[in-house]
């Protein structure tokens, strides 16, 4: 009886620290794909801004597939390791653009984006101001003329 005890303590205060630990972490991905949706129908120039609104940030960076040197650009403070990790990983697969949001050099937050969902590697740019400019059509972005 008194091990069992003494084991229901300790895996008590393993999850309490779990919980914290995870509450703590300041995982930043977003998800913009309904947005992307939405936007996507219009098919005119649109504002590089309204990909993402919830938060102020003034430049967009896209990782496009087995663009490994961008995502571990040291420039970049990613705060928590979890997120470089994270974007990192996404350069490994051909089917996912990542996009961070930066304010100053500081990430705000990043969108893994799948490329059928719509494609970010025809941009012609790796960096966008937010006022800059972008289009959509047939599921692929391109850039403003």
């Amino acid at each position: 009886m008194k091990k069992k005890k003494i084991l229901l303590t300790i895996l008590t205060v393993i999850l309490l620290v779990a919980i914290i630990w995870c509450i703590n972490i300041p995982y930043q991905e977003v998800n913009v794909t309904d947005n992307l949706k939405s936007i996507q129908k219009s098919g005119t120039c649109l504002a590089v801004h309204e990909l993402y609104k919830d938060e102020d940030w003034d430049t967009m960076i896209v990782i496009k597939p087995y663009d490994s040197r961008t995502a571990s650009d040291e420039k970049i403070d990613m705060g928590y390791a979890g997120d470089r990790d994270a974007i990192l990983d996404n350069t490994l697969y051909d089917s996912i653009c990542t996009l961070l949001f930066l304010k100053g050099n500081k990430l705000v937050a990043f969108s893994s984006i799948y490329r059928n969902v719509i494609d970010f590697s025809k941009l012609g740019k790796t960096t966008y101001k937010s006022t800059e400019s972008i289009r959509i059509v047939n599921k692929t972005a391109i850039d403003c003329q």
